[in-house]
């Protein structure tokens, strides 16, 4: 789970790192005047555009499959057998 979240918040500062690239980038061209501001409010749709798209590509291409019987945790001898889907049964 730890992993997905750091997956989720690194697509969402991947437009920042770019931007920083770029200035980066650009400083080492001679300096022009300019009035244009910083785009931190397009920046952050972007990356918050990334996020969110992240988890419908990821409902699409990781989910479980919705076929089958949900089989409630239980316990057997003791021991505690976690929840899991049993696969449904192919028709004949």
């Amino acid at each position: 789970m730890t992993r997905i979240i750091l997956e989720r918040m690194l697509l969402f500062v991947v437009p920042f790192a770019l931007y920083g690239i770029y200035l980066l980038l650009m400083r080492m061209r001679p300096p022009q005047p300019s009035t244009q501001s910083t785009p931190w409010t397009m920046l952050f749709i972007a990356g918050l555009s990334l996020f969110a798209l992240s988890f419908v590509i990821w409902g699409f291409t990781e989910g479980e499959p919705t076929t089958g019987r949900y089989v409630a945790p239980h316990v057997v001898n003791g021991k505690i057998v976690p929840g899991y889907v049993q696969p449904a049964e192919k028709p004949r």
